[in-house]
């Protein structure tokens, strides 16, 4: 592609100019298809060219584009929020709307700070998350985000925040374990609350299924509900970050219902407008706003387009599809096919380490030595090679490296719109498998 006025994030990559696109597809200005194996970017969950919505934007911002939530409200993110509180779990009966999760979690982690203040509890201001966790790319959300590649250039910038170590199995580094978590993982937060002193300690944030640092690392039933006794034993409160996981990705609405735990607030975004207007969001519980409720102050914090009309239009169309169309429990079958298929097909693999699955959420972590679970060498660029090849072949994918001790490791993460069919996951697992077979000729295994 010849040089533009654009500032492109990666500046050594050849992008592709995507003209159209349509249901899994995307379709360059050659003519080439692409399926969309991230569903952009994990947020259009509901495929491309959907009229629909398209529609729903038009109208709504012919009617009423925007209005500042400072002076007016309008009925559009009435509605929404309305609609939201009755399918979250629990009391989280509440919606703050904003533009996207990054903006989403800096409001939630304000949410929190300002009600313990208002608790007379003005010291909780600590707010811990864990390594290998992503939650967006702002300041705030930098801080909580526990991937080092990405808070290094930053991290004089960063807020002190704790980390603990992530839920892993593959590689979990507590003693103990022997094959069956004894969630020592979980007992981490409350060393790091007592450590930190629960009295300065404000919330614990963290993804239900772990999308940032680790493709697709599944918690054991028992860790949710012992982060939430714990949260709940030392007044810390629990941030749930569905930005990814939410909107039915996982087989669920919302991925934490899987451990029927109720934050106290949860963080969402992307699939919540399949990706055709900004929208995120925080679900927030019924005790948090009574704090507002009773106290003298306002919430101390806006940006410009909170509850904005044309976004929230957008949200309440893509609950009626959702509905209409049963996209989460598609999601949650089709989720199952994508999990079998996978262990059939990519198992084999002598570079396949871990296969993990939930809904349609597929990781793959490649190895060089399954046996010793040793990971290729950053030097290599195991992750980027085969990311490459898929999208030469017209399979975009998400893949990182550095997963295994944020240095070396590589994974593969397939998060396809949620209206894909088992069909046309076969025919993507076909080209990763293609892929791995002629990646690992090249490195003799």
């Amino acid at each position: 592609m010849a040089e533009t006025a654009l500032f492109h994030r990666d500046l050594a990559h050849d992008y592709p100019v995507i003209s159209r696109g349509e249901g899994i597809y995307l379709y360059d200005e050659a003519g080439k298809r692409y399926f969309d194996g991230i569903a952009g970017a994990s947020n259009v969950t509901l495929g491309h060219g959907r009229q629909r919505l398209a529609d729903a934007m038009a109208e709504q911002a012919a009617r009423l584009a925007y209005c500042f939530s400072v002076h007016f409200t309008n009925r559009p993110a009435i509605d929404y929020a309305q609609r939201l509180s009755t399918i979250a779990p629990g009391d989280l009966n509440y919606v703050y709307l904003v533009s996207g999760g990054s903006e989403a979690i800096e409001s939630a982690l304000k949410v929190a700070r300002q009600y313990h203040i208002q608790r007379g509890n003005a010291q909780k201001q600590l707010a811990i998350s864990r390594w290998r966790s992503y939650h967006g790319a702002t300041v705030g959300a930098l801080g909580v985000t526990g991937i080092p590649g990405m808070r290094s250039s930053f991290d004089s910038w960063l807020p002190s925040y704790p980390h603990i170590d992530a839920c892993y199995p593959y590689r979990c580094r507590f003693s103990g374990c022997g094959g069956a978590c004894n969630l020592t993982c979980a007992r981490a937060l409350e060393e790091a609350i007592l450590q930190a002193g629960p009295e300065n300690v404000s919330a614990f944030v963290a993804e239900p299924i772990s999308v940032g640092g680790v493709a697709g690392s599944i918690p054991p039933a028992g860790y949710f509900p012992l982060i939430r006794e714990i949260c709940d034993r030392y007044d810390v409160l629990f941030i749930a970050d569905e930005i990814i996981t939410g909107f039915g990705r996982t087989g669920r609405f919302f991925a934490i219902e899987h451990w029927d735990v109720v934050p106290d607030l949860l963080v969402f975004g992307k699939g919540a407008s399949s990706g055709y207007c900004p929208l995120g969001g925080v679900l927030v519980s019924e005790t948090i706003r009574q704090g507002f409720a009773n106290a003298d102050d306002y919430f101390r914090h806006i940006f410009t387009y909170v509850d904005n009309p044309v976004a929230a239009t957008v949200g309440c169309a893509v609950l009626d599809i959702m509905e209409e169309e049963g996209i989460v429990e598609h999601a949650c079958e089709v989720g199952k096919h994508l999990e079998s298929a996978a262990r059939e097909r990519l198992g084999p693999h002598p570079t396949v380490g871990e296969i993990r699955c939930k809904g349609l959420i597929l990781g793959v972590e490649f190895v060089q030595d399954k046996m010793t679970k040793q990971p290729f060498p950053a030097s290599v660029q195991f992750y980027k090679k085969l990311s490459g090849y898929l999208l030469d072949k017209g399979l975009c994918v998400g893949s990182t490296g550095g997963g295994a001790d944020f240095s070396d490791g590589d994974d593969l993460r397939l998060y396809p719109p949620l209206i894909v069919t088992d069909d046309q996951i076969d025919d993507a697992l076909a080209v990763v498998d293609e892929g791995l077979t002629q990646l690992e000729g090249e490195f003799n295994l």
